[in-house]
């Protein structure tokens, strides 16, 4: 026997998870089914004494968002702005650092207060608990009768529906699961082709009991052509009972694997030294997330993907099986792909696409 919903949300990031209070909010069955034993994707805050820190996607742009902002105004969620008074530094090489009191371009970003996680969790805190299913890893569609057979914690669970919402990558999607019959090598290769967002990322996060670089009258924004730090800047969370420096890792995911994290850690500490001083080394904790490393964030594909952002094609077809089957997620979006907002925008047109 399988589970019946009307519509099953395939990934309980941002965008699925969106799309399912949006739908239940039209009064319709509706469940996720969620590979990781957590929701959020690769929105990602984890804690440390009170305070939260983003090791995911961190800036937020109200102004140029307007989908983001009125769910963040409907879920009373606010931001503060990125801290980027003071000099930012430009390391040439380990002996040349030359500093600049020139405008960041990150003097218009914003944070989400309590880490970008709070959205999802506002999110899920709309969604009956039995709604979301943690642990389920989606394996085959058949499409006669729309089933989806998953392993969920090591069982085989059977599910089916009218509808099915894929909120994830397409590099996941085509990776991953099965279709029965297979779907047309032509969308195999369009998906294989979309680069999956922050896949390609190494965030580490230095946290400090005090904000020693504010103190040089620096905003703690560094650009590095040597690294192993490429991009350093003002994490430190709103309420400022600790304070951070939040890091991109220059090297490409081929690069890091050749080295084990306490080996780049050394390497990281030595360049905060070169950089600013003797307290850099005064570190509470560090915290590092490897995105090349997460198998439900990036495929074998992506770990040739560039460290930058990617530009994603507008024209991405978005539903197949006669509607049946939906894409949703940033990197389908049209305007903002790699973005929130994609993840919200992507998430209103499959919504669009159920035509109910």
């Amino acid at each position: 026997m399988s589970e019946q919903h009307n519509i099953i949300i395939i990934g309980a990031g941002l965008s699925g998870l969106y799309c399912a209070w949006q739908l239940q909010q039209k009064n319709q069955d509706v469940i996720l089914l969620e590979a990781r034993d957590r929701i959020g994707g690769r929105i990602l805050s984890p804690e440390y004494n009170k305070s939260h820190f983003d090791m995911g996607p961190a800036w937020v742009w109200p102004q140029l968002q307007p989908r983001l902002n009125q769910l963040m105004s409907q879920l009373n969620l606010n931001v503060f702005k990125q801290f980027t008074s003071g000099d930012m530094l430009y390391e040439k090489n380990p002996d040349e650092t030359e500093r600049y009191n020139s405008q960041s371009s990150h003097s218009e970003s914003y944070r989400i207060e309590g880490g970008s996680q709070s959205l999802v969790n506002a999110l899920q805190n709309k969604l009956p608990e039995s709604s979301i299913h943690l642990n389920t890893l989606v394996q085959k569609i058949h499409k006669d009768d729309l089933s989806i057979v998953t392993l969920q914690n090591g069982k085989v669970v059977r599910y089916s529906a009218n509808k099915i919402i894929f909120a994830l990558p397409p590099r996941l999607i085509q990776q991953n699961i099965t279709f029965n019959p297979a779907l047309p090598e032509e969308i195999n290769n369009t998906w294989k082709s979309i680069p999956t967002w922050m896949s390609g990322h190494c965030k580490i996060l230095f946290i400090y009991d005090k904000p020693f670089w504010r103190e040089q009258n620096l905003s703690g924004e560094v650009f590095s052509h040597y690294g192993p730090l490429s991009e350093i800047y003002d994490g430190s969370p709103e309420d400022e009972k600790l304070y951070a420096l939040t890091s991109f890792v220059g090297l490409n995911a081929h690069q890091r694997k050749q080295i084990n994290n306490e080996q780049l850690i050394t390497s990281c500490m030595a360049q905060l030294q070169r950089l600013f001083g003797d307290e850099s080394q005064n570190i509470r904790d560090v915290q590092i997330k490897d995105w090349s490393l997460d198998e439900n964030t990036t495929t074998e594909t992506d770990l040739n993907s560039p460290i930058q952002h990617p530009q994603y094609p507008a024209d991405i077809p978005r539903h197949f099986w006669n509607n049946q089957l939906i894409l949703a997620g940033t990197e389908v979006a049209q305007q903002h792909g790699g973005y929130l907002e994609g993840a919200l925008e992507s998430a209103d047109e499959a919504i669009s696409l159920c035509h109910i």
